[in-house]
């Protein structure tokens, strides 16, 4: 089935990987009919370099718009693309050459399909970037996700697209998990392409992890994708042990608290992770320190993030509406 395919990103201030992620999609087994790419306004030189390679390659359009978030650029050049089938994905990522045809091959199968989810894989360059990839690919990824597709690895058809309204521009984050469950609520049929495989870059830093993870519990919370209770429980875990900590600087016998709160942390959140690791064969005795390290800062980020992003739903009757008004569309 011979069907038209364009891809779809948003970038902003990618000059020093963007040309790797435009050589690999120009480099693909099977080409996309055009690259539509939304720049929200850099300026670090991605602007020039995304000239040069529109100057030389025509498949490749490219619009500035100042300001966009990332759901009202990928918005932008989906309405600007012409292809029937929309495969998107994010700058800071490296397809392999064949990621977009087995990507779309889904859609040649079966015509029902209305959407794909991709193969996800962390590359890095030290032992930290190795342990976050690994603990930080979304749930699903790589391997029986049929339930979520997401934004940085994914395909849908244009008249799916069209039929949920897009994407949600109120959101900054979460706006992939919103449009994907809004396309679960409609009735699309969601599978995987386990052979469509794209690299990600995780974050280099314990601190640009947190602020990630953060983000991501903040989206989650806008769109009350999660359970209040859940976060309540693992904050009352670090406010304690943080507390004890502070103030066992006058009172020392209280960091017997810390560690007791830190031990049982570890055993009911670093525990599992561990666990998982080791079943798939990670036995790198290392993995001892990096993983309580990146867990125990990802679970603190994301249920902080999910607490505020919590808050300001519940205070901002506007977002609340908005919400309603998306999850409601015929």
């Amino acid at each position: 089935m011979t069907m038209t395919v364009s891809v779809v990103l948003t970038v902003l201030n990618e000059a020093k990987n963007l040309a790797a992620l435009l050589d690999d999609l120009l480099a693909q087994s099977l080409p996309p009919d055009e690259i539509v790419i939304v720049d929200g306004g850099s300026t670090d030189g991605t602007r020039a370099l995304l000239q040069r390679y529109a100057d030389r390659h025509p498949s490749i359009k490219v619009f500035v718009e100042p300001g966009v978030n990332i759901a009202r650029g990928r918005n932008l050049a989906i309405a600007r693309a012409t292809g029937e089938i929309i495969a998107v994905t994010d700058g800071g990522c490296r397809p392999d050459p064949d990621w977009l045809r087995e990507l779309i091959a889904p859609f040649q199968r079966d015509p029902e399909v209305d959407a794909v989810a991709g193969r996800i894989c962390a590359i890095g360059t030290t032992r930290f970037d190795y342990y976050n990839g690994l603990l930080s690919i979304p749930e699903g990824a790589g391997t029986s996700q049929t339930r979520m597709f997401y934004g940085r690895s994914s395909a849908f058809r244009r008249a799916l697209w069209a039929r949920i309204g897009g994407y949600p521009e109120w959101l900054y984050t979460a706006e992939d998990s919103l449009f994907a469950l809004r396309a679960q609520g409609l009735g699309a049929k969601i599978v995987s392409a386990p052979a469509s495989r794209l690299l990600w870059y995780p974050r280099p830093t314990l601190f640009k992890t947190a602020k990630m993870f953060y983000l991501y519990g903040r989206g989650n919370g806008h769109i009350q994708r999660g359970d209040l209770k859940g976060t309540l429980y693992w904050l009352r875990y670090h406010a304690l042990w943080l507390a004890t900590l502070a103030a066992g600087f006058w009172q020392p016998w209280l960091w017997l608290g810390t560690a007791a709160t830190l031990a049982q942390l570890l055993r009911i959140s670093v525990g599992p992770a561990l666990r998982q690791l080791e079943a798939a064969g990670v036995q790198a005795p290392d993995r001892f320190f990096y993983v309580p390290l990146i867990v125990l800062t990802r679970n603190l980020a994301t249920n902080l993030g999910y607490l505020a992003g919590h808050l300001e739903y519940r205070r901002n009757a506007t977002f609340r509406e908005r919400l309603r008004a998306y999850r409601e569309l015929p």
